[in-house]
């Protein structure tokens, strides 16, 4: 059976699977207000960095872990993913010293991986033994950052078939590209591009699966539909917060 994503006690969208657990958060929750209101975990917004400290602080406790513990990365949109190997990875209390990536990957219990997003596709993978999250856009996805998350998972050690897990982010209903994305996307096939609209979730499952993972769970929640659960950058024209994507081994 595949595992079933619900809306969690805490507020957010979320499952368990075999040794592993997975979080989507809301921006539900939290301490921010005006457009960052209230679970604004970016750290790189113009939000108070008192307020997003207290985030993230509450975030990483539904991994029962301290904000120190997360692997985070700062994203630059591009195919790199990192290798948690241990603790001199981990940024501890100072995000100013992270390194350019867009995913982690661990076998390292106590140490949930972390991407943000506010349209573009948190994804979690989970084999046995290892997680890693990525964060894909339409530009990681063509570039292939997918599939650098598969292979940093089984370099991490993870065994056996391969489950990945498509958090919300911009929807085929919203998502409305112009002629370069359109072009970049156009040969994942007729599924991804439609007229002016892309269907990144789906071109995110084509891809997973043609890199071997066995099992692929969509959320299919829109970040730029749903104003009330979700910060969306397109939506709010730049103006917003970010949710996350965190997976750990439980």
């Amino acid at each position: 059976m595949p595992p079933q994503l619900d809306w969690t006690s805490d507020g957010h969208l979320g499952c368990e699977l075999p040794g592993a657990a997975v979080r989507f958060t809301t921006r539900r929750g939290g301490v921010s207000s005006g457009s960052f209101s209230s679970l604004n975990l970016g750290s790189w917004t113009d939000d108070d960095p008192a307020a997003v400290s207290e985030n993230r602080r509450r975030v990483a406790a539904l991994a029962a872990v301290g904000p120190e513990r997360i692997a985070q990365a700062r994203q630059v949109h591009g195919t790199d993913v990192l290798l948690h190997r241990d603790d001199g990875d981990l940024p501890g209390g100072d995000l100013g010293a992270v390194r350019e990536a867009d995913g982690f990957a661990t076998a390292t219990p106590g140490t949930p991986c972390l991407v943000l997003c506010a349209d573009c596709l948190p994804v979690a993978l989970v084999g046995d033994g290892a997680v890693a999250m990525v964060h894909a856009g339409w530009r990681g996805l063509v570039g292939g950052v997918l599939e650098r998350g598969v292979e940093q998972l089984r370099a991490a050690g993870a065994r056996g078939p391969l489950t990945a897990v498509v958090g919300p982010g911009a929807g085929p209903c919203c998502y409305q590209v112009g002629p370069e994305v359109h072009a970049a996307l156009a040969p994942l096939g007729p599924a991804v591009c439609r007229d002016d609209r892309a269907d990144l979730p789906t071109a995110a499952r084509l891809r997973l699966q043609a890199a071997g993972v066995e099992q692929v769970v969509v959320a299919g929640h829109c970040t730029i539909c749903d104003r009330e659960r979700f910060f969306s950058h397109r939506r709010d024209a730049g103006d917003t917060g970010r949710q996350a994507g965190m997976t750990w081994l439980t």
